[in-house]
């Protein structure tokens, strides 16, 4: 079964997402901000995370980079989810 970890800090966008996958068939692990999500990327192993932007803590570029240091999950996709849609923002997440 893959595994997908959710890392965002509202629970509602959390729980609909989590709701959605697990009926598809993922095993799903939530995170309520970037520094709780490299440490469950580390534990849960996702094959795949979705990434809020703006998140306290630890936003999600900072917890991005952090969790491409690690070998690991250096090819692991990741998938932004945010309401933020200027050039610069959308520069740095493909970076």
């Amino acid at each position: 079964m893959k595994k997908i970890l959710v890392i965002d800090d509202q629970p509602q966008i959390s729980r609909i997402l989590a709701d959605v996958l697990i009926k598809s068939g993922f095993q799903v692990d939530v995170a309520n901000n970037g520094e709780i999500g490299v440490s469950k990327t580390r534990e849960f192993k996702p094959d795949l995370i979705f990434m809020d932007i703006m998140m306290p803590v630890k936003n999600g570029f900072e917890a991005t980079r952090e969790i491409r240091n690690i070998s690991e999950f250096k090819n692991t996709p990741i998938i932004f989810l945010t309401a933020k849609g200027q050039t610069t923002d959308i520069e740095e997440a493909l970076a």
